[in-house]
């Protein structure tokens, strides 16, 4: 089993929302898994015990810190339980699907400990930015 999620997958999302997470990750979200907001105006979908991390990082933070309000009305305030069924499916509900811009399509990036649900068109314009940019990135980080 990978340790990381990697890859580009394209899925769509059926009548009910349900989307189906790439078959080669179910295993990783056996203990469940959680939809969320995330940045660039896609969505996160975490394992159980990635979101269990995120959140005790949260709770080691000053509670009066105003980044971390902000990060957890973000993240946690819209974030969404959802066990995959038996075809390896989770529910995306309306506010997310809303919030990502889904309608039936959807590309489903592995992005390390997470994956990512993109819009196909905004995935494109985010990967084109990110082609104009990454070079220098890359040198300064020595890669």
């Amino acid at each position: 089993m990978e340790s990381f999620f990697a890859g580009e997958f394209a899925h769509t999302l059926d009548d009910k929302g349900r989307l189906a997470i790439p078959s080669k990750f179910r295993v990783r979200f056996k203990e469940g898994a959680v939809v969320s907001r995330w940045i660039g105006e896609c969505l996160a979908v975490f394992p159980q015990a990635e979101w269990e991390s995120i959140n005790a990082e949260i709770r080691n933070r000053p509670r009066t810190d105003p980044t971390v309000s902000q990060f957890v009305h973000f993240l946690v305030a819209g974030a969404h339980e959802a066990d995959p069924d038996a075809q390896g499916r989770v529910v995306v509900p309306a506010h997310l699907r809303q919030y990502a811009h889904l309608q039936s399509d959807a590309l489903v990036i592995g992005a390390s400990r997470h994956l990512e649900i993109w819009e196909p068109k905004r995935w494109s314009e985010r990967l084109a930015d990110v082609e104009r940019s990454i070079g220098d990135k890359m040198a300064g980080l020595g890669i």
